[in-house]
């Protein structure tokens, strides 16, 4: 165990731009506990990709982002409490690390994001939360090895696996609509490597984990029940929250005891399908993100989401837009890959387009879309194209520029008009500097060893589903000209 020898509180204005307690601060550790659909815990959603490479050489071992027990094994809600995890040995390391300027192990992702010129999540979560929290009395409160309240801000909820889709870069550890696929496709893969970054291991029963953690842990019900009354926001995810029945049942425990008017919701979903009275149940609420999860436009969508059909998902676009209550954001929540990487331009341009009235409207993505990167599978993480492909998206996307610069007003809402200028938007964080790290982010590392993988698992994906890559992306057909055939 690290100690902190000093006073925690001093640390409070020694970053001067941010006043944060040092350049690797993160807010979530103190206000945020994460969990996995098989009730693993984690620092937060992202955190167990801090490990994914050019290889499956694994620098910190598997899942480094979970958190852990005394004994090295899994934190999990089946078999523990998020109470005792909430101090356990693993997270107070992580904060008195992060105090002292270090970098966990759980946290290498925002960092390495951070390095490549792209604004991760570390940076705006805390960003976020400084302004919701007292900072001085959180770390005046934490002890020097690391401990502190047990008072949640905000907390990830995924309720198992229950998905319609298998999207393209999911898996069954995330989605049971990707379970049919897998026993086809995994069968037959013959590449070592993808072989084992697709493995589903005991089907979510590692360690005493299960899909269902939610359905027998009444102690977990207890905590969070307790919580609540102080908690700021949930964060609901999959799965997909909207299709299970302990996300409708937490919405009507919080309207029934008089927290929704003092709560906010927020959501990644793939807006299939909800229950009828979502909407007026949402109204209850101080506030509601709805993260829409779409990643292109069109046949695209319809290859990356399958099996969703792009009408659907247009005609969800407009009910979202319309006939939602004014207190729900809408913004969308773009999964940046290989396979639409080269197309966001297109994507943003498209929903400028629309005109919509609220979805990604200013600041939100400066007008255009919000995005995060798919780290898992590694085969999809942007930095496993070819060289040559990196540089024709650099291109298109320079290109394409004067068009948004020109257009930069679709954007913005009519409140916001005469309020938002151009250079405050063209300086805008998630406009075109946040395509700039993207294209950064692509080039920092060369991991195109992974094209075999990404290959093979795209040619058993269209077997088993009657797709063509080649025709539904077309600019893409040549990214594999060097990968062997055997």
């Amino acid at each position: 165990m690290i100690l902190l020898q000093v006073n925690l509180y001093k640390y409070v204005h020694m970053n001067n731009e941010n006043k944060l307690p040092s350049n690797t601060f993160c807010l979530l550790p103190w206000v945020h506990l994460s969990t996995r659909p098989d009730g693993s815990m984690r620092v937060c959603c992202t955190a167990n990709a801090s490990s994914v490479g050019a290889t499956n050489d694994k620098e910190h071992g598997g899942q480094v982002g979970i958190l852990k027990t005394d004994d090295g094994k899994p934190n999990n809600l089946n078999v523990s409490d998020f109470e005792s995890a909430w101090n356990s040995t693993y997270m107070k390391n992580v904060r008195v690390q992060m105090l002292a300027g270090e970098k966990p192990p759980s946290c290498l992702k925002c960092y390495k994001e951070e390095a490549a010129g792209h604004r991760s999540k570390r940076m705006w979560e805390t960003k976020y939360w400084s302004d919701r929290v007292d900072l001085d009395k959180i770390l005046a409160d934490t002890q020097p090895d690391g401990e502190v309240p047990p008072n949640l801000a905000y907390i990830d909820l995924r309720f198992g696996t229950k998905c319609q889709l298998a999207c393209v870069m999911c898996s069954p550890h995330d989605s049971s609509g990707w379970i049919k696929d897998y026993k086809k496709i995994f069968p037959e893969v013959k590449n070592e490597s993808l072989k084992e970054i697709m493995q589903w291991k005991d089907k979510g029963s590692t360690n005493g984990s299960s899909y269902n953690w939610h359905k027998q842990n009444p102690t977990f019900w207890k905590q969070f029940y307790e919580q609540m009354p102080s908690m700021q926001q949930i964060y609901f995810a999959g799965g997909e929250s909207l299709i299970i029945e302990e996300h409708y049942e937490i919405l009507e425990h919080a309207i029934k005891m008089g927290y929704a008017k003092d709560l906010e919701l927020r959501y990644n979903s793939n807006g299939v399908e909800w229950r009828d009275d979502l909407f007026d149940m949402w109204k209850e609420f101080k506030l509601v993100r709805f993260h829409y999860s779409i990643d292109s436009i069109k046949e695209m969508n319809d290859y990356i989401r399958y099996p969703s059909k792009w009408t659907r998902q247009e005609e969800v676009f407009h009910l979202l837009d319309t006939q939602t209550s004014n207190n729900v954001e809408v913004t969308i929540a773009c999964a940046v890959q290989a396979l639409n990487v080269y197309y966001l331009p297109d994507f943003i341009q498209w929903k400028l387009e629309q005109k919509f009235k609220k979805v990604n409207m200013w600041p939100f993505g400066a007008g255009g879309i919000s995005q995060h990167f798919v780290y898992w599978p590694a085969h999809l993480n942007v930095k496993s194209l070819p060289t040559d492909f990196k540089a024709k998206c650099r291109a298109k996307y320079e290109a394409w520029y004067p068009w948004w610069e020109a257009n930069w007003e679709l954007g913005i809402p009519e409140w916001h008009k005469g309020k938002v200028d151009y250079e405050q938007w063209r300086s805008a964080e998630y406009g075109i500097k946040r395509l700039d790290g993207i294209l950064s982010f692509m080039e920092s590392e060369d991991w195109s060893q992974r094209l075999p993988e990404m290959k093979e698992f795209l040619e058993l994906c269209d077997k088993q589903r009657g797709i063509l890559f080649e025709k539904t992306f077309p600019e893409m057909k040549d990214i594999f000209k060097d990968v062997s055939k055997n």
